[in-house]
């Protein structure tokens, strides 16, 4: 982020990108993660090697890189990297999301400023959204609930974003546990 005279510094807690040349889909998908996720932004990998990544991410103060897999045009797994040891802290299985514009919803024209766990009973996934800034306190902007779902072939745990009149406000994503 560029500063300047009237341009306030913002702490970047967790960078977002893709693995290359990511479908729009899971470009939508990572865009609509940086409105619920505080303090977060998304870079765009493009041709860009995961060391050039990595090496932006921690210029920009980051403490996660979360690498998003794709297969067959969709969001298949976040990869955590840990930006202080630079090694991996989660893979985490995406089985399915589900965008804002497929649910007909608009995506929130601010960012969360304050996000809070409301119900994540899965370890790994609350110990996950604690590391990238949600928080267990009230009056937030986005609260995370999570619950497990039936599924024939595997167990998935859904997580949505929800502001305080359970209106859903960034994806839904559905992981394999």
């Amino acid at each position: 982020m560029l500063s300047g005279q009237g341009l306030p510094i913002h702490h970047i807690r967790v960078v977002f990108t893709s693995t290359r040349d990511a479908p729009l889909r899971v470009r939508s998908f990572l865009n609509e993660l940086t409105v619920v996720v505080p303090d977060s932004i998304r870079i765009n990998r493009g041709r860009q090697s995961i060391n050039e990544i990595l090496k932006k991410s921690k210029y920009l103060g980051a403490s996660y890189l979360i690498i998003t897999g794709i297969k067959k045009g969709n969001p298949s797994y976040f990869r955590v990297i840990d930006l202080v040891t630079f090694e991996q802290k989660y893979f985490l299985k995406i089985r399915g999301v589900t965008l804002l514009k497929e649910l007909k919803l608009v995506r929130p024209k601010n960012k969360v400023k304050f996000a809070c766990i409301s119900k994540v009973d899965e370890e790994v996934i609350r110990n996950f959204l604690l590391d990238i800034g949600f928080y267990s306190v009230t009056n937030c902007n986005v609260y995370a609930y999570g619950y497990r779902v039936k599924d024939d072939e595997m167990s998935l745990y859904e997580l949505k974003f929800l502001d305080s009149a359970n209106n859903i406000l960034g994806p839904v994503i559905r992981f394999i546990i």
